[in-house]
């Protein structure tokens, strides 16, 4: 009634709710005769249910428990969205690369080891197979993490940190399966937290003594390290690695531009890199306050150089174009690896 709305029904698949003198519904009678407001904490169920039936999100129904979404997506909707990136973006990426560090091509992918590796984890309901677009090159970045780290032949007495991970249940398999010394650190506390090793403290201050840590990746988590804290990290990394101890940042974001990207409710909020293009994206809804995408000359200044004086070598892997997963600007491509 506050919004104007005087005559609404409900909506429901639970037959024994559905009554028409309650005005309860059967799904199958909407239409866009109706608009609908989604209001439980199920909406991607129901949103593909919704798409079923060829309706569209804003055009037809919305969720109501994410209107600062809406709200900012009409108020900045002619505002500079990411620029596309094509596989002939990412060939001339390595190129350019190549100029300014060594990059390998990664050639020890075997999609018979890689699925094997898929099994084991068995993290497909954790990242639901079934939906998720970006399954298997979630899988990927493990699979590649673990190649790099020597995860396999890995001494169970050195520590392994997973950055980033609040959620991310690698860690846990780890210590469970191959009964590794390993931690996730994050700032935020996530679905793991009641166990010890995953702790909430900042990845740029960790607690590790100096010298201590045999391996450290990141998986979809760099490119969120808002400010400085991309530069205070590789500082960080080489304080607490031990001589011969590894970084693996998987994806490293590369981009033909010099990009801050962020979700639509964060707009002009400040986020965005002093040198950087800020852009809106939506592939994250409402979630993303932060992405840093380097263009090469970025990369150089915040990453590359402060490596090198703090002692660590930096070294590019790069996937081939067939094994590259991507969807516009999102893609596993490169990999960082920091060596002490």
């Amino acid at each position: 009634e506050t919004l104007g709305i005087k005559e609404y029904v409900y909506f429901d698949n639970d037959r024994k709710k559905q009554n028409f003198q309650n005005n309860i519904m059967n799904p199958v009678q909407i239409s866009r005769e109706y608009f609908i407001f989604i209001s439980t904490i199920h909406f991607e169920s129901i949103k593909i249910q919704l798409n079923s039936l060829g309706l569209n999100e804003m055009d037809d129904y919305i969720w109501a428990l994410d209107l600062d979404y809406y709200d900012a997506m009409l108020r900045y909707q002619n505002e500079r969205k990411v620029p596309d990136l094509t596989f002939a973006d990412l060939q001339d990426l390595e190129n350019l690369l190549n100029r300014y560090i060594e990059v390998r091509e990664i050639d020890w992918f075997s999609e018979k080891e890689f699925q094997s590796f898929e099994n084991k984890l068995g993290f497909e309901k954790i990242y639901n197979k079934s939906r998720n677009q970006r399954y298997r090159r979630k899988i990927m970045e493990y699979y590649c993490v673990t190649k790099l780290l020597n995860l396999e032949n890995w001494n169970r007495k050195d520590i392994y940190v997973d950055i980033g991970a609040a959620d991310s249940p690698f860690a846990k398999w780890l210590r469970e399966n191959k009964e590794m010394n390993a931690f996730a650190v994050d700032l935020s506390e996530g679905v793991y937290h009641e166990l010890p090793y995953y702790i909430k403290e900042d990845a740029t201050n960790m607690h590790f003594q100096n010298s201590e840590v045999a391996g450290i990746s990141m998986q979809s988590a760099f490119e969120m390290f808002a400010g400085s804290a991309d530069i205070r990290f590789v500082k960080e990394a080489s304080r607490v690695l031990k001589k011969g101890g590894r970084v693996v940042i998987a994806p490293l974001y590369l981009h033909k531009y010099y990009l801050s990207t962020v979700s639509p409710n964060y707009y002009q909020r400040g986020m965005a890199d002093e040198k950087s293009m800020e852009c809106i994206r939506t592939d994250c809804r409402g979630n993303l306050s932060f992405a840093r995408f380097y263009n090469v000359d970025a990369l150089n200044e915040r990453i590359l150089n402060p490596a090198a004086e703090y002692g660590l070598t930096a070294l590019i892997y790069a996937l081939p174009q067939n094994l590259v997963e991507k969807d516009q600007f999102v893609y596993l491509k490169f990999i960082l690896v920091l060596e002490k």
